[in-house]
């Protein structure tokens, strides 16, 4: 999410506000039956730091017992110090597989490359336009992520995100498994649906800052007022799109009626 010249205040050291836990349960046959795989799904942290430490949060996703960890971008900010990413992935490593794709504002920080290095360090697997087979409780699984746009003006001038998932995921429904995406921005969620994904996993919008009754968020970035992909599950026949609400709190403009949110998806084979 990017602010105004005028809103240009970093997010908050440490979070005052709830942090809220958002379940969903997919059901799917291409789970084995009686089988459940749960995704800890973290995005748009922006560095903010919940209860001094991070203890909380790295509670939350212990207590969810995930057999995989999922960013998908602005986990660390361009203005913000890293403190907090980094003790966020310091807390969590080892508890699962941890995959991340990059957002606007580590592309913004013009530092992708030593970011890229710090998550590596940290045991974070890093998705570029490309995707990898795993093998999760016996299933087979593919995870696939994609650079956000944004690559084209910050590291690449030649990039183009639509030429990029054509030539990385074009190949995909020859592969057998149960077919995951990260991808940071829902907005372009058509480009995404041109490829067999079973679930799509987005940030981005903070939830639209302000969420009044009835409305599912104010302003987003690259939607404008009363985003159509505001945040939380949106259904695209077969696929299925998640969009985290975020986890980053800042001072202004603040959260109204919309908590910070670790989302946690539970796979459920028929």
């Amino acid at each position: 999410m990017r602010l105004s010249a005028l809103m240009l205040i970093p997010a908050c050291i440490t979070s005052c506000s709830s942090l809220k836990t958002v379940l969903y349960t997919l059901d799917t046959p291409r789970i084995a039956a009686h089988t459940q795989i749960i995704i800890v799904h973290i995005s748009d942290l922006h560095s903010t730091i919940h209860n001094n430490d991070q203890s909380t949060l790295i509670e939350k996703i212990k207590t969810a017992r995930p057999d995989l960890i999922v960013l998908t971008g602005d986990i660390i900010d361009d203005v913000t110090p890293r403190t907090g990413a980094y003790l966020l992935l310091d807390g969590i490593r080892g508890i699962a597989p941890v995959y991340y794709v990059a957002g606007n504002h580590e592309y913004m920080s013009k530092d992708i490359n030593g970011i890229r290095a710090e998550l590596r360090f940290r045991g974070v697997q890093i998705l570029s336009d490309e995707y990898k087979r795993l093998a999760i409780k016996g299933n087979d699984i593919v995870l696939a992520g994609v650079d956000d746009p944004v690559k084209k003006i910050f590291e690449d001038p030649s990039y183009n995100q639509q030429e990029s998932l054509r030539t990385a995921f074009g190949g995909l429904t020859q592969l057998h498994g149960y077919k995951i995406l990260l991808a940071h921005r829902p907005e372009r969620i058509n480009m995404y649906l041109e490829y067999p994904f079973d679930l799509i996993l987005s940030g981005h919008t903070h939830g639209g800052q302000v969420r009044l009754p009835f409305i599912n968020g104010l302003y987003a970035p690259n939607q404008g007022i009363f985003p159509r992909y505001g945040g939380g599950l949106y259904k695209h026949n077969e696929t299925t799109h998640i969009i985290s609400r975020g986890l980053s709190v800042m001072r202004f403009p603040p959260r109204i009626g919309n908590p910070p949110e670790l989302v946690i998806i539970t796979l459920r084979g028929l």
